[in-house]
């Protein structure tokens, strides 16, 4: 029992070893995909403190520039902690505002090439006011009842997802890249495009 015991956690070792050589890992139970339809998920999952996140985004903005439309790419900002979860708010403020694509990077700059300090509400109502946004309405959204689901969601994702780190792909719910399984930052979405293409093979 105990010699069966051993060869069977090696095997599992071995496998995910492999996956890991290929650049993934894969979750045990797919996470059932936020897109509706047969479009294939990829998923972002980022914080806006993150230096790495910070190097990838802008590749991840133009690769996205060229996904087939069988794809479709969902950011997520992770909330580990209060200060994640604060930003994270932010983006969500973004996006119900529909200032995303305007005002994402600008958050990063904010933070990493400014070095300005975002860790409060005030921060914030200062940061979109720049986007001719009234502190009002940043405040209403920052606690609405929409973001504080979607926060909720989000958590509960991250959980599903096993992820305790980032910036991490996720295609198709099931297939977890980091920068540690795909060796580098920039292998990340060399990996990601493997995936879909098995993913869209497999269907």
């Amino acid at each position: 029992m105990f010699l069966f015991r051993a060869l069977l956690l090696s095997l599992i070792a071995i496998l995910s070893s492999n996956a890991i050589a290929e650049g993934y890992t894969t979750l045990n139970e797919r996470v059932r995909p936020q897109v509706g339809g047969d479009k294939i998920e990829v998923t972002s999952i980022f914080s806006y403190t993150c230096p790495f996140c910070y190097q990838l985004e802008p590749q991840i903005e133009i690769w996205a520039l060229d996904l087939a439309e069988d794809v479709e790419l969902v950011h997520l900002p992770a909330s580990f902690n209060a200060q994640w979860e604060h930003l994270a708010r932010g983006y969500y403020i973004m996006e119900a505002l529909d200032l995303t694509e305007q005002a994402h990077m600008a958050l990063f700059d904010k933070i990493h090439q400014d070095r300005a300090n975002m860790g409060s509400q005030r921060a914030l109502r200062n940061f979109f006011a720049d986007f001719g946004v009234d502190g009002d309405e940043v405040d209403s959204l920052y606690s609405s009842f929409g973001i504080e689901s979607q926060i909720r969601q989000d958590k509960s994702r991250l959980r599903s997802y096993r992820v305790t780190g980032v910036p991490a792909l996720i295609v198709d719910g099931q297939y977890v890249i980091d920068g540690n399984s795909a060796g580098s930052l920039e292998n990340m979405l060399r990996v990601a495009d493997e995936r879909i293409e098995s993913v869209r093979n497999s269907r």
